[in-house]
């Protein structure tokens, strides 16, 4: 169901970072030291984890135009609203939240971690699937094992990706790309 051009960009910039706010001078700084060096990073997820988090989102939109911004740790129908209303470009949750799933947006991205779960996504018409906590659920393993059962489902990995298993995780068919809070690693 996600939007095509957004799953296209995310296919090829490999790997989402995911910013967990803490100030807008520490985040700017944060983001301009690493997308001068990963230009080809357009797509970037802001969760919404600190009280200041949606705020700091806005101002990075505003220093970073050539970027699209996403809200992460999205939670409530509420957020998903207050997000769209200031236009991000996509919404993640860590989760199953049934009350943004009925929504039926193209810019959605639901999380899951049991193989019931993704069915459940999927007969909901979602077929990319934020895979949280990835490193406390199988990891790679568990994903290489369903990917001939759920074939149309692509993943976003996320939670404990690091160096040792980045290319463990792209290089099987199933995964979109990866998303990393530690992004500054690759």
């Amino acid at each position: 169901m996600l939007n095509s051009e957004l799953q296209l960009k995310l296919k090829e910039q490999k790997i989402l970072p995911i910013l967990n706010t803490t100030t807008l001078s520490n985040d700017i700084d944060r983001l301009s030291k690493y997308l001068e060096k990963n230009r080809s990073i357009r797509y970037i997820e802001v969760t919404l984890r600190e009280n200041q988090s949606f705020d700091i989102a806005l101002e990075l939109q505003k220093h970073f135009i050539k970027h699209k911004f996403g809200l992460g740790s999205v939670l409530t129908k509420e957020d998903f609203i207050k997000g769209q209303d200031h236009n991000f470009n996509f919404f993640v949750s860590p989760g199953i939240v049934d009350e943004v799933l009925e929504i039926n947006n193209l810019l959605y991205i639901p999380g899951a971690e049991t193989v019931s779960e993704f069915i459940y996504l999927y007969k909901k018409g979602y077929k990319i699937i934020k895979f949280f906590p990835a490193n406390l659920n199988g990891e790679q393993k568990k994903l290489q094992s369903i990917e001939n059962i759920l074939k149309d489902i692509k993943f976003i990995p996320t939670g404990g990706v690091n160096k040792d298993n980045i290319n463990k995780y792209l290089d099987l068919k199933n995964v979109l790309c990866v998303g990393a809070s530690n992004f500054e690693d690759f």
